[in-house]
């Protein structure tokens, strides 16, 4: 039977549960068999754990919520639920449980392969990338750019999109995570250190990511620097909104994909 690795998932349930810190980790088993998980969209599935019914959340990608793409994505994960059986195993991921109280997971068959990639390499799911989950986002941004440029599953239907940074077809998108795509017109560099990447002329209007200056180190360790990135063409994803226009702000690296190298800005007259 696929067995749930409560050790690594007792740490957050004893704290969620109040339990005494000083609990043994393996005194706290949540699931035998996995073979009765049912999905509910196609990135959430229900499971029965120590007699109730949890809500369960695949980590790290973000299925469609509506289209034609919604219905596929659902019926997909049910069949690897169901092929799976009993044989998958459920290992917690970022804090554990999201804001709404869902298990958040990364689900791996007995091949070792995991849902998270299947889905998001057959189209059916786009990556989400969190900055307490990072661990798998590297290999599922390369499926993902696969199956996109493959024109796979949702893709092809367009009910996954990779947006230009144009604020008035960016408009109907706020208040959703998106992914844009184009190129850094200027950066800057608030009072306060937060650094903003420009991607038009009027930053009181135009797209515009921004990074705060406590989440600027995460970047710097992975060799980013984000004042540099004048001319370049840029990826990047999140929780889109509206402030001088659309913004999204990045706190991790991973949610920032570098297209194409900066290139020397063409000045008038030159």
């Amino acid at each position: 039977m696929g067995r749930i690795i409560a050790a690594a998932f007792a740490t957050f349930c004893l704290a969620a549960c109040g339990a005494l810190p000083d609990a043994e980790p393996d005194a706290l088993p949540l699931a035998e068999d996995t073979s009765g998980a049912r999905a509910i969209s196609g990135d959430r599935f229900t499971l029965e754990i120590e007699g109730e019914v949890a809500d369960v959340r695949l980590a790290g990608i973000r299925a469609p919520r509506s289209g034609p793409s919604a219905e596929l994505a659902l019926a997909r994960l049910q069949a690897l639920l169901d092929e799976a059986g009993g044989n998958l195993v459920l290992t917690p991921a970022g804090p554990g449980r999201n804001r709404y109280g869902a298990l958040l997971v990364t689900a791996t068959r007995g091949d070792g392969s995991t849902l998270q990639e299947i889905l998001v390499g057959e189209g059916l799911a786009a990556v989400d990338s969190h900055g307490d989950n990072t661990a798998h986002t590297a290999r599922l941004l390369v499926l993902e750019e696969e199956a996109r440029l493959a024109g796979l599953g949702a893709w092809g239907l367009r009910d996954l999109l990779v947006h230009s940074t144009d604020p008035n077809a960016l408009a109907p998108w706020l208040d959703s995570v998106q992914i844009v795509e184009g190129r850094v017109i200027s950066t800057g560099q608030a009072r306060d250190g937060r650094i903003y990447l420009n991607f038009g002329t009027d930053w009181r209007t135009d797209f515009t990511v921004q990074v705060m200056r406590r989440d600027q180190r995460r970047f710097e360790a992975q060799g980013i620097d984000l004042r540099a990135l004048e001319g370049a063409v840029v990826r990047v994803r999140g929780w889109m909104y509206a402030e001088n226009g659309p913004m999204i702000s990045l706190n991790h690296p991973e949610a920032l994909e570098l297209v194409d190298a900066p290139e020397a800005a063409r000045l008038p007259g030159r």
